[in-house]
C-alpha cells in the first residue's frame, strides 16, 4: 500500500479544525500546528522545536519530545521523509498496460534500486497528465518500509496518531503553492505569522511527483533556509485540507 496515502481514509474530505506536521530539521525536528479560519484560510497555531533523541535516526528520533507537548490526547500528525530517505524515478510504461499493473512495476523498480525485496518497500506513484502516445510516463517515489515502521511506532509511543508520511520536497511544494505572499513571506514574516490559502494554488505548477531537488530554484533555496523545515512541516499539516 502506498505509504504516504493516508492510513485512515474514512472520509475523503473530513472536517478538520487543526492539523500538525513534523519535519526533520538537521539533527532536530520542527513541529508546526495549523488551524482553520474563515472559509478557505489556514494560519499557524504553534511552532515547536523538538530535540532529537536519536541523531542517527535508527528509531524515530522524535517520540520523547513529541510526547511532552501539551496537546489534545491522540492528536494526528503527518511526518516528512528527508531526501536521503527517499528514492524517486520515472517509468515509461506501455500505454496498453492496465493501470492495475502499474503498482507491481513501480514496486519492482523501487526494490531493485533500494536493494530490498519488493515486500520491504513502500512506494507511491503518479502518472504524468501530459503523457500521450505509445507510452505512459509514471513518476514514482519509494523508501525502506522499516523507516515507515519506525516513524509509525515513534508517533504511537508519543501518544499521537500518524496521519500520513510523504517526502519533504512534496510537502514543501504544497506549502509554497498555498502560502500567502509566496516564498517571499519566508523573508518578511516569522513562521508564526504565516497564512495559507486553500483556494487554487499560487504557482509551482509542476506535477509534484516530477519534482527533483533543485529543479525549482526558489523552492530549493527555501528548503536550505532556516525556515525550510517549518515550511515542510506546514505543507505536511496542510494535507489535512487539500
Amino acid at each position: 500500500m502506498p505509504f504516504w496515502t493516508r492510513f485512515w481514509q474514512l472520509v475523503a474530505r473530513r472536517s478538520v479544525r487543526q492539523a500538525w506536521g513534523l519535519a526533520c530539521d538537521g539533527s532536530d525536528w520542527a513541529l508546526v500546528g495549523l488551524s482553520k479560519y474563515k472559509v478557505a484560510g489556514v494560519r499557524v497555531l504553534a511552532v515547536e522545536k523538538l530535540t532529537s533523541t536519536d541523531p542517527d535516526r535508527g528509531g524515530s528520533g522524535f517520540d520523547v519530545g513529541l510526547s511532552q507537548l501539551a496537546v489534545r490526547s491522540r492528536q494526528r500528525v503527518s511526518v516528512g521523509l528527508t531526501e536521503d530517505e527517499v528514492i524517486a524515478g520515472v517509468l515509461e510504461l506501455p500505454a496498453q498496460l492496465p493501470r492495475d499493473d502499474w503498482a507491481a512495476e513501480v514496486q519492482l523498480e523501487a526494490s531493485q534500486l533500494l536493494g530490498l525485496t519488493p515486500e520491504e518497500v513502500n512506494f507511491d506513484f503518479q502518472p504524468d497528465p501530459l503523457s500521450f502516445g505509445l507510452f505512459t510516463r509514471v513518476y514514482w517515489v519509494g523508501c525502506d518500509q522499516a523507516r515507515i515502521r519506525a516513524i509509525r511506532d515513534g508517533v504511537r509511543n508519543a501518544g499521537w496518531r500518524l496521519d500520513s508520511v510523504e517526502p519533504a520536497l512534496h510537502a514543501a511544494h504544497r506549502a509554497a503553492s498555498h502560502l500567502k505572499g509566496g516564498l517571499d513571506s519566508l523573508l518578511t514574516q516569522s513562521p508564526q505569522d504565516w497564512q495559507f490559502d486553500l483556494g487554487p494554488n499560487l504557482g509551482h505548477g509542476q506535477p509534484v511527483f516530477g519534482l527533483k531537488e533543485g529543479a525549482d530554484w526558489g523552492l530549493h533555496q527555501a528548503l536550505k533556509s532556516t525556515a525550510g523545515a517549518r515550511l515542510v512541516a506546514s505543507g505536511l499539516a496542510l494535507k489535512a485540507w487539500l
